[in-house]
């Protein structure tokens, strides 16, 4: 028991109990973290810093009012946006114009005469959805669309299932969109985690075949309504058809290969994908599933109000995975396919081989990027080289729901010339007012676009609801889709760090902290908590900065200053603990001024000199006493004569210096001053005889004991006296030295306490009645000491 209360004291101790701390709130910190969504949501604010610490350009002033614009490598020279801003509303009229207005912006790009020279691709970011007013502005669009032969739209994608003829005509279309380009075919893992949308808004099925290419417009919000990814792979799903519950068994099968599956839906609206294949026990579980959660469906045949049959059904569904509009493009960037792309739910989604055209040279060849443009003086000459390096696949980062992190670039980009830009934004008009006629010899050569993804959206406000919350504040979604794009074709994704990194730094935060404040002062450690905390913060946006890596801060940051307050919490109430526990164990030996002195002022070597009265007793005969007892009758005897003594003297004021053996030394006057000290050790005197007489007659006579008592009072040198590591609170001096010769030198006289001179004349004019005894010598000093007995105190011996 002994042995486990020690141990139990010694965890205990703030150094190794503050590590029990840290590894407690590790843990807490660890669940919270991976079983809520608290500290996500704290990082998705913290993504949103470290983008708008990013820098976007680097500008030098060369001379007043000019600036040299270095520009983002990480940014596309390929992406272009043509926005529909205030010069195309001037020039073309109210939003949304007449569609033939799109088929003379696709002329101008598809009537050059160096059709190397080409884009790569041009996304109309406008539905089609609805026929025009005038049926001919569909025909021409859908014409020149064809002829221009590089055209993507978009299809859009809703989450509430539709009306049956409505679903018939949308998915009718979107099949139009399949058969023209592909779907996403090769997809792997855990796809009941993908988005599911029951509904869609396809184009018009001559667009969806006058298209080259098309993809779905949808992004992903997170619960801040903000815009900070984009649902590369989405589910389409098509309801294929509805059976009754009864009508199913284990023998039921489905074309996997195609992504068929079964669900049901509970009374929330809801849909559960059904386990496949069937077994008994599964349709067992389905069975209770749907008794406690859904709704089955009543049927009233006879049309009398009352039901004739009720039953669950489960619905039959072909999941269509969709590429995202961003994807469609970069994979056409890349002279890829649909079929080439290869999908890991949970991991990646893989580009392979990946090629660039070479519009100079008219073919296509190993793409690369520019990770730092050649540096040009005034004359164009290289001062500096750049840097590229060959990318052989893109494999793009996504989660279990087929999202992608958005690395954005910058703020949203302004169409006005001068603006700030992310992005290069050219008028929608500029193109789209000048158009070459039929005859080829009119054409220009080029429209400067070679390679470039042409991307076409609302670029002023009111004219559209497209424009989102983003970690740089609003941006139009075409502005949007480009940083998706920019994203995948520049290789520059943003990378979260493994959860075990996550959790290692979680724990190396808090048991680093937890260790400094436990063995630092308060000071100290909260100067070192914020200085890690913050280094750590540095740290994290540099590797973010030029690494486009995502490192958790915000439980480690918090976790930090929580197990720092925690553990200074601890700390105070260790040190409180502790004082008391000094005040009992120091106040059995010491008064208890002197222990609530060395509470406010830690013990140090060195003394200061008081004006004290100092006080011993010694027990007559003491050798001759311990001869009749036995070692353990004296030690109890002992203790019982020495607790009554210090017991008074305490009460007093006194401060017990030692015991030596079976004498007492005490004194008056410190730590704290006391005027009457001299007064006080008197009464104390004369207050232990008259104890020790009451302890007599409870003993027999030959464990009586008698004591004799010397008080001098004067000059002493008190504090802390011995070494660093052991030290004594004690009283030094001549004056002590009398003080015990004066306590022998009743043995002379008979007496039973002695004061001296000095002492006397404190206390004569205080009641005291005392009997002269002599002058005596004393060693050491050349004047005779004189000295009296102490005999009683007029009106007895109380203290106020």
């Amino acid at each position: 028991m002994a042995q486990s209360s020690k141990s139990r004291l010694k965890i205990l101790n703030v150094k190794y109990f503050s590590l029990l701390l840290g590894l407690v709130f590790f843990l807490l910190f660890w669940v919270i973290s991976s079983q809520t969504t608290i500290f996500s949501h704290m990082e998705y604010k913290l993504l949103d810093l470290h983008f708008n610490l990013k820098t976007v350009f680097e500008q030098t002033r060369i001379q007043e009012g000019v600036t040299i614009e270095k520009r983002n490598p990480d940014i596309s020279p390929d992406i272009l946006i043509l926005g529909i801003d205030f010069n195309t509303l001037n020039a073309f009229g109210r939003f949304p114009f007449p569609r033939y207005r799109h088929s003379k912006l696709l002329d101008a790009f598809s009537r050059i005469k160096d059709q190397t020279q080409r884009e790569s691709s041009i996304f109309l970011d406008i539905f089609f959805i609805e026929p025009a007013d005038n049926a001919a502005n569909d025909v021409i669009l859908t014409e020149a669309m064809e002829n221009n032969g590089r055209v993507f739209i978009e299809t859009v994608l809703n989450r509430a299932p539709m009306a049956a003829d409505e679903a018939e005509e949308f998915f009718g279309r979107q099949q139009e969109l399949y058969n023209s380009y592909g779907e996403v075919r090769n997809v792997t893992g855990d796809t009941t985690a993908v988005v599911e949308y029951y509904g869609l808004q396809s184009p018009l099925k001559p667009y969806g075949r006058s298209t080259f290419g098309y993809g779905h417009a949808n992004f992903y919000d997170d619960y801040d309504k903000k815009y900070r990814r984009q649902q590369l792979i989405a589910k389409s799903c098509v309801l294929v058809d509805s059976y009754r519950f009864d009508d199913l068994d284990s023998s039921f099968t489905l074309d996997t290969d195609n992504y068929e599956r079964l669900a049901w839906t509970d009374k929330e609206g809801i849909t559960h994908s059904i386990e496949y294949p069937l077994t008994d026990k599964i349709l067992m579980d389905l069975a209770k599933d749907l008794e406690e959660k859904s709704a089955p469906r009543v049927v009233d045949t006879d049309k009398d109000g009352e039901p004739d049959d009720s039953y669950y059904v489960i619905n039959h569904y072909e999941d269509h995975f969709v590429p995202s509009i961003t994807l469609a493009l970069a994979v056409n960037y890349f002279n890829k396919s649909l079929d080439d792309l290869e999908v890991v739910l949970g991991d990646h989604i893989t580009i392979p081989n990946v090629q660039y055209f070479d519009a100079d040279n008219n073919q296509w060849g190993p793409y690369s990027i520019v990770e730092e443009y050649p540096e040009l003086d005034q004359d164009g000459n290289v001062m500096k080289e750049g840097s590229s390096r060959y990318v052989t696949d893109i494999r793009i980062p996504i989660d279990d729901r087929g999202q992608m992190l958005i690395n954005y670039m910058g703020m949203r980009s302004n169409s006005s010339r001068g603006g700030y830009q992310t992005f290069p934004v050219r008028s929608y008009s500029g193109y789209a007012g000048r158009v070459p006629g039929m005859d080829p010899s009119g054409w220009p050569r080029t429209k400067a676009v070679a390679n470039k993804i042409l991307m076409v959206g609302a670029f002023a406000q009111g004219i559209a609801d497209d424009e989102k919350t983003t970690p740089y504040g609003l941006m139009y979604g075409v502005e949007i889709h480009a940083n998706a794009l920019n994203t995948i074709i520049m290789d520059n994704f943003l990378h979260e760090l493994p959860a075990w990194g996550n959790i290692l730094i979680l724990f190396v935060s808090i048991m680093l902290i937890a260790l400094i404040t436990s063995r630092m002062g308060p000071g100290w450690s909260l100067i070192l908590t914020i200085f890690i905390i913050f280094a750590q913060f540095i740290l994290i946006s540099i590797l973010f900065e030029f690494r486009n890596l995502m490192i958790n801060f915000a439980a480690p940051g918090i976790g930090s200053a929580f197990i720092y307050i925690v553990v200074v919490l601890y700390r105070i109430i260790m040190e409180e603990s502790d004082k008391k526990r000094i005040k009992v164990m120091f106040g059995k030996y010491v008064s208890p001024l002197v222990v609530e002195q060395m509470m406010e002022k830690p013990p140090e070597l060195g003394g200061e000199d008081n004006d004290t009265t100092i006080f011993f007793s010694d027990i007559r005969s003491f050798t001759t006493l311990s001869e009749t007892m036995s070692p353990q009758e004296l030690v109890t005897l002992l203790n019982e004569y020495l607790t009554a003594m210090t017991d008074c003297l305490i009460d007093y004021r006194g401060t017990l210096d030692k015991y030596i053996g079976d004498a007492i030394m005490c004194f008056w006057g410190a730590p704290i001053p006391q005027e009457d000290h001299a007064l006080l050790a008197c009464k104390c005197a004369l207050k232990q005889m008259q104890i020790l007489e009451e302890l007599n007659s409870k003993w027999p006579p030959e464990k009586q004991i008698h004591i004799g008592i010397g008080l001098n009072s004067g000059i002493s040198t008190v504090g802390n006296m011995g070494s660093e590591g052991r030290m004594n609170y004690t009283v030094m001096g001549d004056n002590v030295n009398l003080a015990s010769r004066l306590e022998g030198i009743n043995k002379q006289y008979y007496t039973s306490i002695v004061i001296s001179d000095s002492t006397y004349e404190k206390v004569k004019d205080r009641g005291a009645i005392c009997r002269e005894l002599d002058d005596i010598r004393v060693k050491g000093k050349k004047k005779p000491v004189r000295i009296y007995e102490l005999v009683g105190f007029e009106g007895g011996l109380e203290v106020e």
